[in-house]
């Protein structure tokens, strides 16, 4: 069955069926291409079926408008058709004939994925959907086992691995450090001559290096993809968006800093007799400290952005992903980066805190719970030494609104993503879901057949959806939510949990809530709330969000383009994603962070987030006293 109003597309069909018009026919939709169908049927070339959509009214409304847009386009064959000015071989041009013809094949201004961006190289991505590329790329992942791994959990037996000592892994990998809160001195002592050689080296000299760094990643993609999924269950798409997300970390930074770390630094514009040149110098130790759920990316990010402005890094990675910290250092040392400019401390919270508390250091980017961020920052205000940034990226009670103008199929797509992606580990995710009433039991009966469909399995596998939590503490924080919801809300579904699964799994599951204000804190998993709301409270329910003191990310849903701007200006954000999912922020197209509880600012990714690593200095220069503007005599008069 071929359903077309297009003429060269039946005479394609014809033409190569070599006379054998049997075994197939053609579609046109009632009241249109009646003429084209008349013409097969009355020369017997092939028969011909007339359908017309049957349905409910939010079924057929958009079937048809989107019939009308394709048809009334002016590029589309039944708009031509009505155009005086084309003859009938410009309407049956076989238009993979043409392009055959031509020498270039790309459009002149349409760049490749690769050069979309003007001043930097788009990360390397992967066409999952091509089987060739899904086995290809399968076969040439390298294997690991648990023995090979230095931390995390192997996901088939559940037994944690142990982190060795440093002498007998951590040998030729830079500066590692394994010690106890007291014994911290010497990563210090080593990270302020550290930071003498790297504060030296030529901002042009740092950016290359920091591509480098993404070269490098690019190039070992599927070691690091393998670790990724090995240590941090990361299902494979997942593992290459993060590994891609870090490549565009080192390239955008590398881009920015040029910019505004020149030499010559910025001159500001005042009245003549004096020069007044601004600069942006390193600030000293950045202390990095970066979580499990995003343990090459955030944990990369933080770093080359501090490096990028000159300063030393002493890296304290999530104890759950030690090992992907401790290659990914190994692949920045061996760019460029000195040994001891970045050390990487491996320990626990005790470790962390010892560090943020020490005197030389000269700011904090964190990245994890609120709670800890807290704690961060009464250490900094109580520490001895200089005062000290802290730039925190924490979670959020993420909510979106979903009105009754909105396509359903498209926010179910939507919610499953944002809300069960990554086994809902990611700060970014959707916590709550807001639907009209009038809506509502659609939309829920259209989210338990969507979850239904979801596969819990071992991330090492193409075919799953959702992969593990992180480890025994994750999983028992989630079963004790579900628990409390199950007192009070009601199950909209649960998706389906093998019974062979071994490790620490837990199945997407989707409640229906009275309030946002049942939920005491984020947490952290594929769980999704959803609450009904009536047109009338839908101001309400914006202070209800935002009364959570959270403000991470935000999403609406509707086809009410007056709506946009308004819901959007009410909402206290940092990122408000409209008809579409609230995760998956592209570096320097969507920077990253939030307000209120959800952290401090500047947003990783975005164009103001390096000037928080450098001190501003002003050099002032009385010029007068060397003769004064002599660019002032040579004026002439207009």
């Amino acid at each position: 069955m071929f359903g077309t109003h297009n003429a060269q597309s039946v005479a394609s069909v014809i033409e190569l069926s070599n006379g054998d018009h049997t075994g197939f026919e053609f579609q046109r939709l009632y009241g249109m291409g009646e003429a084209l169908g008349d013409i097969l049927v009355s020369e017997r070339m092939a028969p011909v079926c007339i359908y017309a959509p049957v349905g409910s009214y939010e079924d057929l409304l958009p079937y048809l408008v989107r019939r009308m847009l394709e048809n009334g386009a002016n590029t589309s064959f039944v708009h031509k058709l009505r155009e005086e000015k084309n003859d009938a071989h410009d309407l049956t041009l076989d238009m993979i004939a043409e392009l055959k013809m031509r020498e270039q094949h790309t459009h002149s201004q349409i760049p490749l994925p690769r050069y979309i961006y003007p001043d930097r190289i788009n990360s390397a991505g992967l066409d999952l959907s091509a089987a060739s590329v899904r086995g290809n790329f399968q076969t040439s992942l390298p294997k690991l086992y648990a023995a090979s791994l230095i931390g995390g959990v192997d996901f088939r037996s559940q037994v944690p691995v142990r982190i060795p000592l440093p002498g007998a892994v951590f040998e030729n990998a830079g500066e590692i450090w394994e010690a106890t809160p007291a014994e911290i001195a010497p990563v210090f002592a080593a990270s302020r001559d550290g930071f003498k050689e790297w504060s030296k080296i030529s901002v042009k000299k740092r950016a290359d290096i920091l591509r480098r760094i993404a070269d490098l990643l690019e190039r070992n993609r599927e070691k690091y993809i393998a670790l990724l999924r090995s240590e941090a269950g990361r299902t494979i798409a997942d593992a290459i968006s993060e590994l891609r997300e870090a490549a565009d970390f080192c390239r955008y930074y590398a881009v920015q800093g040029e910019k505004l770390f020149d030499e010559n630094g910025m001159e500001m514009k005042g009245p003549t007799g004096e020069s007044n040149i601004l600069y942006l110098t390193p600030r000293g130790t950045f202390i990095c400290i970066s979580p499990w759920n995003f343990p090459l990316a955030i944990f990369m990010g933080q770093i080359v952005a501090a490096l990028m402005g000159g300063n030393a890094v002493i890296a304290k990675p999530a104890e759950q992903t030690s090992v992907i910290a401790y290659e990914a250092v190994k692949l920045m040392n061996e760019a460029g980066i000195p040994k001891r400019t970045l050390n990487l401390m491996i320990g626990d919270g005790k470790i962390g805190s010892a560090l943020v508390s020490h005197e030389d250091v000269a700011g904090v980017v964190f990245t994890g719970s609120t709670e800890t961020a807290k704690n961060i920052n009464r250490s900094l205000a109580n520490k001895d030494g200089a005062i000290a940034p802290l730039i925190a990226e924490t979670g959020g009670q993420n909510a979106m609104i979903v009105d009754s103008s909105a396509l359903l199929e498209q926010v179910v797509d939507d919610v499953v993503l944002s809300a069960f992606g990554s086994a809902g580990q990611r700060c970014s995710a959707l916590r709550v879901l807001y639907v009209q009433e009038e809506i509502a039991d659609r939309l829920i009966e259209l989210l338990e057949g969507a979850m239904a469909e979801l596969k819990l399995g071992d991330p090492r596998e193409y075919s799953t959806d959702i992969g593990p939590v992180i480890d025994a503490n994750a999983l028992r924080v989630l079963e004790e939510h579900q628990d409390y919801l199950k007192s009070f809300s009601k199950q909209i579904a649960v998706a389906p949990k093998p019974d062979n699964l071994n490790g620490y799994y837990f199945a997407p599951a989707a409640y229906e809530i009275d309030s946002i204000r049942r939920l005491k804190r984020e947490v952290f998993g594929p769980v999704l709330h959803v609450i009904r709301y009536r047109l009338k409270d839908k101001n309400k329910i914006i202070d209800e969000i935002n009364s959570t003191g959270y403000g991470l990310t935000f999403g609406l849903h509707s086809r009410l383009e007056n709506q946009f701007d308004k819901t959007a200006a009410k909402i206290h954000a940092g990122n408000i994603y409209i008809n579409r999912s609230v995760i998956g922020a592209v570096v320097g197209v969507q920077p990253f962070g939030g307000i209120g509880l959800s952290g401090t600012g500047p947003k990783a990714g975005g164009p103001y987030y390096l000037q928080r690593f450098a001190h501003e200095k002003t050099i002032t220069i009385n010029t007068t006293a060397t003769g004064g503007n002599l660019s002032l005599i040579g004026l002439e008069d207009i």
